[in-house]
């Protein structure tokens, strides 16, 4: 019994520095960053590795990282003011894509559509204060990036989104509070 709680302790203290470790590296987020809060779930990989995989995690930087990082996202040019702008919310809500899919599921089953603003049906405005209230509270003062990779969003390759063209239902978040003196990463994937 001692050994299969040992064995839950251990496996869930690698995936938590695997998590971290892959978004230290996506971020460039500097070695003396403390990792100051962390939740993931699904915690660990089921049958179909981590399907709707959420993490939460937010970096302490130093005052001189912190003076650093902010000169090199600001020059960088792959890096926004915050806020986030609305229409970029809506595409990483993935409302496009969830409207889409919610018709055409009753539609091809000769069903009716439930009234707009049901349960079953919400309006594109509730879903998108559904999804901004799973975010992290945006910081009043600095920047945001958003990067995606397809499916595999924590390990592939990925590409920084500037202005998103479409809905990007997996997606990685980071902002800089520039009065925390913090980094607020959210990584999120739909499948």
């Amino acid at each position: 019994m001692v050994a299969v709680a040992l064995c839950c302790v251990l496996l869930g203290c690698s995936t938590r520095r695997s998590d971290e470790f892959a978004i230290r590296r996506e971020f460039q987020i500097p070695r003396r960053a403390e990792a100051v809060s962390y939740s993931a779930s699904p915690s660990e990989a089921g049958w179909f590795g981590r399907e709707g995989l959420k993490i939460d995690i937010v970096f302490q930087l130093t005052p001189e990282d912190y003076e650093a990082y902010t000169a090199k996202a600001t020059t960088s040019g792959t890096w926004a003011k915050l806020p986030i702008p609305g229409a970029y919310l809506r595409r990483m809500a993935a409302i496009e894509s969830a409207k889409r899919y919610r018709i055409n599921s009753y539609t091809s089953g000769d069903e009716t559509l439930p009234p707009e603003g049901s349960v079953y049906n919400p309006t594109e405005q509730q879903m998108l204060e559904q999804f901004v209230e799973s975010l992290p509270a945006q910081p009043e003062d600095g920047l945001f990036q958003v990067r995606t990779a397809g499916t595999d969003v924590l390990h592939a390759p990925k590409s920084v989104v500037l202005k998103p063209d479409r809905d990007l239902p997996d997606f990685m978040l980071a902002m800089l509070d520039n009065d925390r003196q913090r980094i607020v990463v959210k990584v999120s994937t739909g499948y």
